[in-house]
């Protein structure tokens, strides 16, 4: 019985490790897995000398007959699958623990870098106007550092043999982002604020927009037409305490928040893209005495939705990131009416933008209007920002509802070379 006990002993351990191979998603070892679960079952209800006593005879897989196999069958079924989804729950949870940050020395490696590039969305507002006429950017054109050149992916773009279209977007010889993985940041006002109610689901649209056509439009800006080149990595969520209006963030602290999370992943360069997304009520400015800002309650210099920008830190060196200030406020919002309500298509439709435009032009160097004075600087999405004044007055941003992945989706078009024109698919 001992020498018994102790193979039973060892046949759970063996069946644990295949539950978590089958957690993590290893397929391959369901079957073996739904085998020994039948097993423990078995031995489960029966005397310890009898439990499963020869592999090789079927009783562990045949016991009893009839309706009472079909039943055996859908507890293990259950069982297993109770198991994986605990095991899958237990990830996430891990997954989703809120850090502080960030650390003094995120903060002096902020102090320290430079920023390459940084380019705005300009929000529905009178100041946000102004914007539009002139470029917001750090670094037009700046090179980035020698080591993140290196590992730089640029474009080859055709001949300009050809009629030349006002809004086309020029290559200027710079990196483009030809495959990345995208790692969201959450910022949690005092380390609350549940995803869903405060953004929606922005890791479920990038990973419908990764599977879909319409990220396909970078394809002839990048070089290539692989799939799955935009996947959704590691996301983290970090506790800050909020700032009022009168003290607004500055791109320096999204640096730094963005330093705690790229030095904790070891995963910098162009194949990698940090958002970091702001809570409701949160503004952030380029730096503290500008006044340009996402300030909502602040209309003076409510100039901007969101923007994209790359930095280059001594330690982990070249990082490409953006900022997703809240979204659903009047000057960033949506029109109403959209498939998914106003905070999440909101969200989503300058996530996209912001999404594309570090695809194609992280630094400032790559694809960009040089064509048409009226368009100079601007970058694939924001050729194609569109907005509507409704009767009240009010402006939104007026996005084309399509299918992007599997789900409708409100989110502006991109503007393809290709076409001439602004687009939903390639």
């Amino acid at each position: 019985m001992k020498k018994t006990g102790r193979s039973l002993t060892a046949f759970r351990v063996l069946f644990d490790a295949l539950a978590r191979h089958f957690a993590e998603g290893n397929f391959l070892l369901r079957g073996l897995t739904v085998y020994l679960g039948a097993c423990l079952l078995d031995a489960a209800s029966r005397p310890l000398t009898e439990r499963c006593p020869q592999m090789t005879k079927p009783r562990c897989v045949t016991v009893g007959s009839g309706v009472s196999r079909w039943l055996m069958a859908i507890g293990c079924a259950a069982l297993i699958g109770g198991f994986g989804m605990s095991m899958a729950r237990a990830q996430g949870a891990a997954q989703d623990e809120v850090k502080s940050g960030p650390t003094a020395s995120d903060k002096a490696a902020a102090d320290e870098a430079k920023v390459i590039y940084r380019h705005a969305r300009p929000a529905n507002t009178a100041a946000g106007a102004g914007l539009k006429r002139k470029e917001i950017a750090t670094g037009r054109g700046a090179s980035p550092s020698a080591s993140a050149a290196a590992g730089a992916a640029t474009a080859t773009p055709a001949d300009n043999d050809f009629l030349r279209y006002l809004g086309d977007l020029t290559y200027s010889g710079g990196a483009v982002a030809r495959v990345a993985e995208q790692h969201p940041i959450f910022l949690l006002p005092n380390g609350k604020c549940l995803i869903a109610s405060c953004w929606g689901n922005p890791e479920g649209f990038l990973r419908d927009q990764n599977v879909s056509e319409f990220i396909h439009i970078t394809d002839q800006y990048v070089g290539t037409t692989a799939n799955n080149r935009y996947p959704v990595g590691a996301h983290k969520l970090i506790s800050y305490k909020p700032t009022p209006r009168t003290a607004p963030l500055t791109d320096n602290d999204m640096i730094a928040f963005v330093h705690t999370v790229a030095a904790s992943l070891g995963q910098t360069g162009y194949a990698h893209m940090y958002h970091v997304f702001l809570p409701p009520g949160q503004d952030v400015c380029f730096t503290a005495g500008d006044g340009i800002c996402y300030s909502p309650d602040v209309p003076s210099t409510f100039f901007f939705c969101g923007y994209h920008g790359s930095v280059d830190f001594s330690d982990i060196g070249h990082v490409l990131y953006s900022v997703e200030p809240f979204q659903n406020v009047p000057g960033c919002a949506v029109r109403p009416g959209t498939p998914n309500g106003q905070l999440v298509d909101s969200t989503n439709n300058t996530l996209s933008h912001e999404v594309f435009e570090t695809i194609t032009d992280p630094d400032g160097d790559a694809w960009f209007n040089i064509t048409d004075v009226a368009l100079a600087g601007q970058e694939i999405a924001d050729e194609c920002s569109f907005f509507v004044v409704l009767p009240s007055g009010m402006a939104f941003f007026d996005p084309t509802v399509s299918v992007i992945g599997s789900h409708r989706y409100a989110v502006q078009p991109e503007y393809a070379n290709n076409e001439h024109a602004c687009a939903s698919n390639p």
